[in-house]
Parts: structure tokens; sequence; C-alpha cells
């Protein structure tokens, strides 16, 4: 017999509760934990609206407990509004309270501990999709082949036969191997949520441990019923060695639909994992989910740039003109013009080292620099010529 059952109707997981109960048909608790997995007082907890059930269950008690049509589609999409509400609800109304943490970590671990449950179930899903697709992928390459063979020995009516089924075998080759690609995607993105999770459900252990000592000595929360999480048995159907068109393109859209669900769910799971509030307890976070914008490092390094870029142009300048003043003493003294040498050879670089250090561009540079200093040469040639004195003139 079912349990006596305390359905709070003005919840929104007291309406999921008794949309559940109605669905059930007052089965037996027994005989839903022995059909569906997990403890019987696990679905007590269910079917009173205490405890939220997982999304996938709903779904598997909307197959079970209603005909294919209609009617199925309408309370698989009635189930779906009332779990949503009561998700909404119960994160709603997690209360911030002294005793409130130990509890919020209770319920933070059991959440983690369903999501890996749940992608386990995906990731098998998954796994029995590439399964079912090996031999018909074989099945299809086999009659691709044997449509070959006959659109080469066949007459012109044969021939077109062929062609078309040809055609058939290509086409539905192409959306098997899309699916398997499909589904491969699938099972790797199952297996990183359930290593996330599982990462998930160790911190919130922690978070836990420490909470319980730290509130030993002030509030005895008693602890709530720890059921173990049900591993739902999920096996690989057994290939066909004969599948014929009919019952390949229903399996195939099957598998298509399957895909599509729980590729919807991943999304979605991965849409709402978003950084929560600031919160005694920690927040769900991952590698991939918080990077750092910059690093320490990368603002040294550019406050190091910035600073050489401010501090460097004024010895090169200074060492530059240096340079033209020698080249231009030694004019005056010994070489004369052909100071213009060394001076092309030393200066010229050094010109356009501190031009390239003043943040002016290379091409800039190179046209300044070479400027500057065959001005500087013409003049130098220039005062080598024999001018008259200031303040004489020609007599």
């Amino acid at each position: 017999m079912a349990p006596q059952r305390g359905i709070d109707e003005g919840t929104a997981g007291g309406q999921l509760a008794v949309f559940l109960v109605e669905l059930t048909r007052q089965t037996p608790v027994r005989e839903l934990s022995d059909r569906f997995g997990r403890s019987s007082s696990t679905w007590g907890n269910y079917l009173n609206g205490s405890t939220l059930i997982p999304r996938q269950l709903v779904g598997r008690l909307v197959e079970s407990f209603t005909p294919p049509g209609s009617t199925r589609n309408t309370k698989a999409v009635r189930g779906l509004e009332l779990w949503k509400a009561a998700e909404a609800a119960r994160r709603a109304g997690r209360s911030p309270s002294a005793g409130g943490e130990l509890v919020r970590g209770r319920q933070r671990r059991d959440d983690a501990l369903q999501q890996v449950v749940k992608y386990r179930a995906v990731a098998a899903n998954a796994e029995n999709h590439l399964a079912e697709l090996r031999p018909m992928l074989a099945h299809t390459q086999s009659r691709l082949e044997h449509a070959e063979l006959r659109l080469r020995l066949g007459d012109e009516r044969e021939r077109a036969r062929a062609e078309r089924r040809l055609g058939q075998a290509r086409e539905r080759l192409g959306r098997v191997r899309v699916q398997q690609e499909l589904a491969r995607r699938r099972r790797m993105t199952a297996e990183e949520q359930q290593e996330f999770w599982m990462a998930e459900v160790l911190s919130a252990q922690e978070e836990i441990s420490r909470l319980e000592r730290e509130v030993r000595d002030l509030v005895t929360v008693p602890p709530g019923p720890r059921e173990p999480v049900g591993r739902d048995a999920a096996q690989a159907p057994d290939a066909q060695d004969a599948v014929d068109d009919a019952d390949f393109e229903a399996r195939l859209e099957h598998i298509t639909a399957e895909g599509l669900e729980d590729a919807a769910l991943i999304e979605e799971d991965l849409q709402h994992l978003r950084p929560p509030p600031a919160d005694p307890v920690q927040p769900l976070s991952g590698p991939a989910l918080d990077k750092p914008a910059t690093s320490s490092g990368d603002r040294r390094l550019g406050q190091t740039l910035a600073w050489r870029r401010l501090v460097l142009p004024f010895p090169l300048l200074g060492v530059t003109g240096f340079l033209y003043w020698a080249c231009q003493e030694a004019a005056f003294s010994r070489i004369g013009g052909w100071a213009v040498i060394p001076a092309t050879v030393l200066c010229l670089p050094v010109l356009y080292g501190s031009l390239r250090a003043t943040t002016v561009r290379k091409l800039p540079a190179r046209i300044a620099a070479p400027l500057l200093h065959i001005a500087w040469s013409a003049l130098l040639v220039l005062d080598q010529l024999p001018w008259p004195s200031p303040g004489t003139g020609a007599r």
C-alpha cells in the first residue's frame, strides 16, 4: 500500500508531488523502488513533496505510466513545468541563517550527486547510441557496396533502381555518421560534467565537515536521511543481424530524438552554471569558468615596458648628440670633410635607435634618420669651405 502522505498543495513542490501521485496511480513505493531504483523512503519523500525528484525520473515516470500519443506529450510538458517551478522555489527558499549554512552545504552536495547520476545516465545513453549505430553503420556500408555491385552488373532498369537505392544508402550513411559524431560529443561532454560534479561533491563534503565542527557547540542540526543514490542500470541492446528499412529508419529517428533531448539537457545545465552571489559557502567554480582577465606578471611586465619607454630615450639621445659633436670636432681638427664617413657608421644607427626608442614607428624612423644625417653632413661639408670672417668684406 502507498504510505500516508501529507502534501502541502499550496507550494510548487506540493503541486509536483500531487502530479506524481496521480501519475503513478497509488503505486506502492516499494514497487517504485524496485522498478526505478533508490530506496523506499526516498520515494516517499519524492511523493510527499519534501524532496525534489530528479528531472530525468519525471520523464521516466511519464513514459512508464502514460500510453503513447498526445496524452503522453501533454503529461511530459506538464511535469516539466511543475519540476521547473519546484526547482525555482527550492533555490529561492534557501535561508542564509547561521544553522542554514550546514543545510545548504548538504543540499549542495546532494545536488552535485544528482548531477553526477544524471550525467552518468547521459553518458550511458550516448554509449548505447554508439553501440547501436556501429552495426547500423556496418549494415549501411554493406548495402552501399551491394548497391554499387548491382549498379555495375545490372541492365538499364536495374541500373536505375540500383542508382535510387545507392542514393538512399548514401543519404542514410551520412545521417548515421552525423548521429555517431553527435553521440561521441555527448559522451565526452557527459564525462567532463561527471568529473566536474564529482569535484563539487568533494568540495561540498569538505565544507560540510568544516561547518559541523564550527556549529557543534552552538546549534544542533538533526541530520536528515541520507539514502544512497541508486545507479540506473543501462544495458546496451543487442544488435540485430538483419535490419529492414522501416525498423532502421524508426530506430535512427528515435536515436536522433534522444540525442536532441540529451544535448538540450546539457546546454541548459551549462547555461545555469553562473557564479552565485557572495555567500559564506564556497561557490561553484571550475578551471574553465573562472579565468582572471590579467595576471600580476602581465601587469609588472607592462609597467616595466612603460618605464623603459620613458627613461631609455634620454640616454640614447645624449649618446647621439655626443657622437655628432665628436665627429664635428674631428672634422675641424684633423680629417676635415672625411668625418662624414665615420659619422655615418657610428652616428646613423644610434640616431635610428633613438627615434625607435621614442615610440616612432619603423617606416617614419627609417625616413627621418637618413634625412637628419644628410642635413648634418651637408652642413659639415659647407663649414669646411673658406667662408669670410664675420664683420669683414672684400676690399
